[in-house]
C-alpha cells in the first residue's frame, strides 16, 4: 500500500512532512538491515535489571509472539553487566522489536492512518481481565520502529509505543557464604513456617519453572507460557530459583517463605537470535491479565526495562483491582536510570541485601527503592536442580511478595500501611526514614503463620 493516497488530504506538521518524506524515500529503497558486531539488529538502549560480574545464569529481558497461553513450560536468564551509564541514544541490540509497534486501545481511524504508511495489524489481543486491547503492528521493510513511532505520534499521540523488551534482574556469586544460606532469619521470618502461605494465591512473572524438582514437589504451582511468536523456549534457571524461594517445600532441602501458598507463574520469556532472554511488553500484559484472572493478591516481577505506556496502563488496571505489584529496582548501579516497572507509581521496588545487611553492590538506587530484602548469595536450584548461590535485586522480590501477602492475610498491616511505608516495622539501614539506597529499610513484620 502506498504511504500516502493522492485522493486523501491530511493535516501534518512541518516536522511530520519531513519524516514522511524520509519514509517515502526509504520505502522506495531495498530493505536495509543495520547490524551490530554480533550480527544482531541495533536498537536504543533499554536498561535491564540484570548482572554479569558475579552473575546468575539466565538473563531475560524480564520478555515474549501468537499467544500459546495454554502451554506450560519454563525459561531462565543470563545477566550481563550494563557497565557505566551511556549517553541517552547509545545504540544497543535487543532493547525492542525493530520491526513492530504496539498500540493501546487504538481506534479505527488511528489504525487506518498507520495502514496508510504501510503498518499491518498482525495481532489484536483483548485482555478482558484488565479491560485493555493491545494491537501489534508489523512495519513495512526499510522503516525502523523509532521513525514509525514518531510518525504515528504526529496524529495519534499517546496511542502507539515501541514493543519493548524486559530483562531479569539477577547475578550469581561463586560460592555460598555463611549466613546467606539462612536469609529468612535476617528478617525474622518464622523458622517453623510449614503453614506460611495457607489460603493465599501469589503470582510471579518470570522465566519457566521446573516443577518436578524435589524442592517444589508437592507445591501448588501452575505455570503458563505467554509469547507473541513461536520463539524457542528458554531455560528454567531463574524462574525455578524464584519459585523455590517463594514456595519451596518443607523436607525438600530448600524450604520457601510461603510453602502452603498457591503460586501462579506466568512465563513470557523467549530467546532472541542473539541469545538474549527477553520478554516483550505484550507478553507481560498477557501475563498480568492471566494472574489477575487467577485471583492472585500480590504479583512479583523480577525484571526491568524501559518505560512503556501499554505496560503502564496494564499495571494501573492491576492495581485498580486491589492487586499489589513488586518489582526489582535493577542492577545498574547508583547512577542508573529508573527501571520499569519499579519506577511506576504504587509499584513496590525491592533492592537486595547481603548477609551483613549491606546493599548489593550492583543495585540501582533512587526514588524507586521502597524496601531492602535478602538478595545476595542465596542458595537456590536452577532448572536442572543444581543448587547455586544467586545474587541480584531479582531475588529480593519474592521476599517482599511473601511479606506483603502474609501480613495482609493475617491483618497485621493494610495496603495503605505498606504504600505509606512509615507504619511498616523495619530495620532502618541508612539515613533515618526513607533513603535512596535502602528505601524504608528491611521489613520485619511479626507474622505468625499459625
Amino acid at each position: 500500500m502506498p504511504l500516502l493516497s493522492p485522493h486523501r488530504r491530511t493535516r501534518t506538521s512541518p516536522r511530520g512532512w519531513y519524516v514522511l518524506s524520509l519514509l517515502l524515500l526509504l520505502h522506495a529503497l531495498p530493505p536495509i538491515h543495520w547490524l551490530g558486531v554480533d550480527g544482531a539488529p541495533l536498537a536504543v538502549r533499554a536498561h535491564a535489571d540484570d548482572d554479569g560480574g558475579d552473575g546468575d545464569s539466565g538473563s531475560a529481558s524480564d520478555g515474549g509472539g501468537a499467544s500459546s497461553a495454554g502451554s506450560d513450560s519454563g525459561s531462565g536468564g543470563q545477566d550481563t553487566d550494563p557497565g557505566p551509564r551511556e549517553p541517552e541514544l547509545l545504540v544497543q541490540a535487543d532493547a525492542f522489536k525493530a520491526t513492530e509497534l504496539i498500540a493501546l486501545d487504538p481506534g479505527p481511524a488511528a489504525l487506518q492512518r498507520a495502514a496508510q504508511w504501510g503498518a499491518r495489524v498482525v495481532e489484536t489481543s483483548v485482555q478482558a481481565g484488565l479491560g485493555v486491547r493491545v494491537v501489534r503492528l508489523q512495519l513495512p521493510p526499510g522503516i525502523d520502529a523509532r521513525t514509525a513511532l514518531a510518525v504515528a505520534n504526529e496524529r495519534d499521540p499517546g496511542v502507539f509505543d515501541l514493543h519493548h523488551h524486559y530483562q531479569l534482574a539477577q547475578a550469581d556469586a561463586a560460592v555460598c557464604e555463611g549466613a546467606s544460606c539462612e536469609p529468612m532469619q535476617r528478617m525474622e521470618w518464622p523458622l517453623a513456617n510449614a503453614r506460611c502461605g495457607r489460603g493465599q494465591t501469589v503470582g510471579m512473572i518470570d522465566s519457566g519453572v521446573s516443577t518436578g524438582l524435589p524442592a517444589l514437589r508437592g507445591a501448588d504451582v501452575r505455570v503458563r507460557r505467554f509469547v507473541t511468536d513461536a520463539q524457542a523456549p528458554s531455560d528454567t534457571a531463574h524462574g525455578t530459583a524464584v519459585a523455590t524461594l517463594l514456595v519451596g517445600q518443607p523436607g525438600g532441602g530448600l524450604p520457601g517463605l510461603l510453602p502452603r501458598a498457591s503460586l501462579r507463574a506466568a512465563e513470557p520469556f523467549f530467546r532472541l537470535p542473539s541469545g538474549t532472554l527477553v520478554a516483550d511488553a505484550l507478553g507481560l500484559v498477557k501475563s498480568l491479565d492471566w494472574l489477575v484472572s487467577s485471583g492472585v493478591g500480590v504479583i512479583g516481577m523480577s525484571l526491568t526495562g524501559p518505560p512503556n505506556r501499554v505496560l503502564q496502563a496494564a499495571i494501573e488496571r492491576v492495581q485498580a483491582r486491589g492487586v499489589l505489584v513488586v518489582a526489582s529496582v535493577g542492577n545498574g548501579g547508583r547512577n542508573a536510570a529508573p527501571a520499569h516497572p519499579a519506577a511506576l507509581d504504587g509499584v513496590f521496588g525491592a533492592t537486595a541485601l547481603s548477609a551483613d545487611l549491606r546493599v548489593y553492590w550492583r543495585a540501582s538506587q533512587g526514588d524507586t527503592v521502597d524496601f531492602a530484602l535478602p538478595g545476595v548469595a542465596l542458595p537456590a536450584p536452577d532448572g536442572e536442580g543444581v543448587v547455586r548461590p544467586r545474587s541480584g535485586t531479582s531475588y529480593a522480590v519474592p521476599f517482599l511478595v511473601a511479606q506483603l501477602s502474609q501480613s495482609l492475610h493475617e491483618g497485621l498491616l493494610s495496603r495503605s500501611d505498606w504504600q505509606g511505608g512509615r507504619a511498616v516495622p523495619v530495620t532502618d539501614l541508612g539515613a533515618t526514614g526513607r533513603d535512596p539506597v535502602f528505601g524504608w529499610g528491611l521489613p520485619k513484620v511479626a507474622v505468625r503463620c499459625s
